[in-house]
């Protein structure tokens, strides 16, 4: 992949990054695409200046502000590397995250996720060639859908991270750094089985569990295209990549639907809350509780079950 002046010097912050002990990789594909960013500008020397700053911070639609602050960030010290490092540059200010956020996940009814899964069954993949990860796809998203897991932790299970006799998953490096259990169901652990059949069968070439035809490992970001086949063949508008559908709104709707199903047997919210963010590896309550409302705007019936600690616990939802 061609890269632009900036990716040398990228590469040495992340570097000092790593050597610090930070994990998370976030920065690196942001400041990546900022580098893609400044070669469309035609950007030739090792500068940042306030007119690329001030676009490539500027909100995009339907954009959460974590994802808006988190981009403005990561370039924000890279800048402050730079300058250190001598090169003029423009260092963009510090900006603070507004309280009430507008984003809004979209949640799957039942009748597209079930679109959603023929789709994958039926994709046909027209060129010939081994790079490609169709064979994984209707495995991988059953997986997403059913268990909330991220697409990141999706794709970095190795074999011996799939325990397919007890049914769970083992979730190591996570996007908080720590690791964790996910129980599967009989039924995922299924089609888990049925897919490893034929993986078996595919060049050792990769310990990951989910590999393209080749062996080797799929990142995240090679499902995009696919996602968007399978949005289409599923007859699910698409909005935009920012806007969504996304595939991590698979996520979002496993957290609703899970909330959703505990309140209609009537276990307690003081109670399934905790369970909940920790299963979902989440740092605090506070990345759970956003999904208390959601629930109970998607089913009014609930409502009287969710309002009594809702109206003074979680009096506001970001969603974010």
């Amino acid at each position: 992949m061609k890269r632009g002046v900036l990716a040398p010097l990228i590469r040495d912050f992340l570097a000092m990054r790593s050597n610090l002990g930070y994990r998370s990789k976030g920065p690196k594909y942001s400041l990546f695409a900022f580098d893609r960013f400044t070669m469309a500008k035609g950007l030739h020397d090792v500068t940042i200046t306030q007119e690329l700053a001030t676009e490539w911070c500027n909100r995009r639609p339907n954009e959460a502000a974590d994802t808006w602050s988190h981009r403005n960030c990561f370039l924000r010290q890279f800048a402050v590397y730079l300058s250190n490092l001598g090169y003029e540059t423009y260092i963009p200010q510090a900006m603070k995250v507004p309280r009430q956020d507008t984003f809004i996940p979209y949640i799957f009814s039942d009748d597209e996720i079930k679109a959603i899964y023929i789709a994958c069954d039926t994709l046909v993949l027209y060129d010939r060639h081994t790079r490609t990860s169709i064979m994984m796809l209707p495995a991988l998203i059953r997986l997403l859908a059913s268990t909330g897991i991220r697409i990141g932790e999706a794709v970095n299970l190795a074999i011996n991270d799939v325990n397919l006799e007890q049914n769970y998953l083992t979730l190591r490096n996570t996007k908080n750094g720590t690791d964790r259990l996910v129980p599967i169901s009989d039924s995922l652990a299924g089609v888990c089985k049925q897919y490893l059949r034929y993986r078996k069968l595919l060049p050792a070439t990769s310990e990951y569990f989910f590999v393209k035809l080749n062996g080797l490992a799929c990142p995240a970001k090679g499902i995009a295209l696919w996602w968007a086949k399978i949005l289409k063949t599923a007859c699910i508008r698409r909005r935009g990549l920012t806007i969504g559908p996304r595939i991590h709104d698979l996520r979002h709707t496993f957290c609703v639907r899970s909330l959703a199903h505990s309140l209609s047997e009537g276990r307690d919210l003081y109670y399934i809350l905790p369970i909940l963010s920790t299963y979902m590896g989440h740092m605090s309550l506070a990345s759970t509780d956003r999904y208390v409302r959601m629930t109970s705007e998607m089913y009014p019936e609930l409502l009287g079950k969710t309002d009594s600690i809702c109206s003074y616990i979680f009096s506001e939802l970001n969603y974010r």
